[in-house]
């Protein structure tokens, strides 16, 4: 087991940096190097319990960085991580201990083991600027893909309110940074004065004597403590994570990919258990996914402004493997195009003009035996499998679907989303990849 300490976050005011050290027992060192001159004003605003909540989700994104999955796993995929955190109130933190560990663990696909440890921190104070200083409906997590673009078009089109975006980036993930700036400059053209963009937070994880992490699996958790920063020190009560229902829920392709392929970033158990601790720290802030019960099909077919999505889209980035162009057909796409991100935004383009360019097309991968071709080949044999609603079901109680209450509507959305890829394979593929989908009868 990796015993892992993190230590309390300190303010660099020379650099504006906010550094908070990790270590663990094998001698490894890592420093989480965050761009905290932007967060100081709203971090001077809130309560401690916000302060912590940010703290941790930012260790936990440098731990999970921090802590290579290959080296230290225990069954091929997830690690032990026993971890003291540092917060201002031990007791509220540890009445929360369950709900963290559950929350981290269905997160990440491992085994944590939380405990806390006081620390008193202070920060210098600065005022916020003036363009916070406005009453906003809500923070939206704007990423660069586009799912988010369409939260911040739908809102920007059917409301006269204001928002405020938040980002972050990792410069080992080229691209974010590039894609929200883009849009950011455009939205700016087409609804000014409409919006107010927290200027993307850097994020950086520095070791020495390990090997870094690359699988980014609590990435979500860190927008989302970035999210509560802003929403109470601009005392606005909702905060929007836009995310379509098929990657949400993220249904396994089989049953071999129920952890270790399949990512729960905003998962309905991750957004309910983010809400069960906030709630029990008396954290009145909300957290919704408006588009849970969507397909991105949808999501795209139903955006309020269709013109500027379509002016759009291109800037947008949904690829899970940007940074891997060594086996791309085309090196200079945007997107490799067979990763299952890309997939589901092929699929869900298909009723409007996508300019996007792709590394790679699903019709060059037969007979899908190698590494990059297994997120294709596993979505082809999910296609070409009998599936019925009740199988539907129980997948989703085993793959962490807590809220009974809108079980049927998940169901719905897995099988639409069948339907979505479907159409998308039978306008795109050729015979043997039909073949594989069961789709040539």
């Amino acid at each position: 087991m990796k015993q892992i300490k993190v230590e309390k976050l300190l303010y660099d005011t020379a650099s504006g940096a906010g550094i908070i050290n990790i270590s663990d027992n094998d001698g490894g060192n890592s420093v989480l190097n965050i761009d905290f001159k932007p967060l100081l004003p709203f971090a001077n605003l809130v309560k401690k319990e916000i302060l912590d909540f940010f703290t941790i989700s930012a260790s936990v994104y440098g731990i999970d960085r921090f802590v290579a999955r290959k080296q230290n796993s225990v069954d091929g995929w997830s690690r032990e991580l026993k971890v003291s955190f540092p917060v201002h109130d031990i007791a509220k933190w540890n009445a929360n201990k369950d709900h963290l560990n559950k929350l981290l663990s269905f997160l990440t696909g491992d085994y944590w083991d939380v405990s806390f440890r006081i620390v008193n921190l202070q920060l210098p104070y600065k005022d916020l600027d003036h363009e916070y200083l406005v009453s906003f409906e809500q923070v939206n997590l704007l990423s660069g893909g586009l799912d988010s673009l369409i939260g911040a078009l739908d809102f920007l089109k059917s409301t006269n309110g204001k928002v405020l975006f938040v980002s972050h980036y990792d410069k080992q993930m080229h691209g974010p940074k590039g894609d929200q700036k883009g849009i950011i400059l455009e939205m700016e053209e087409m609804y000014p004065d409409r919006f107010v963009h927290i200027p993307s937070i850097r994020v950086t994880m520095d070791s020495t004597n390990v090997t870094k992490e690359t699988t980014f699996r609590s990435r979500s958790l860190l927008f989302i403590g970035l999210a509560l920063l802003a929403a109470q020190a601009t005392d606005t009560s909702c905060i929007i994570v836009p995310e379509n229902g098929s990657v949400s829920l993220n249904y396994p392709l089989s049953a071999s990919r129920r952890t270790s392929c399949s990512t729960r970033t905003t998962h309905p158990f991750v957004i309910e258990t983010v809400l069960s601790i906030w709630n029990s720290l008396s954290i009145t802030t909300s957290i919704h996914n408006p588009y849970e019960f969507k397909t991105k099909g949808e999501m795209v077919a139903s955006c309020e402004d269709q013109t500027n999505l379509v002016n759009l889209v291109t800037l947008s980035n949904s690829c899970g493997k940007r940074g891997h162009r060594a086996h791309w057909e085309e090196p200079t796409a945007t997107h490799c195009g067979i990763c299952m991100p890309c997939v589901y935004r092929q699929a869900s383009l298909t009723t409007i003009s996508d300019e996007t360019s792709y590394g790679n097309s699903i019709n060059s991968l037969a007979p899908f035996l190698k590494k990059k071709t297994q997120d294709v080949g596993a979505c082809l044999d999910f296609l070409n499998r009998e599936l019925t609603k009740e199988d539907i079901k129980q997948e989703l109680i085993v793959n962490g679907v807590k809220n009974l209450s809108k079980l049927y509507e998940y169901v719905d959305v897995v099988w639409r989303t069948r339907e979505e890829l479907r159409r998308w394979v039978n306008i795109t593929g050729d015979d043997e990849v039909k073949l594989k989908a069961g789709l040539n009868d």
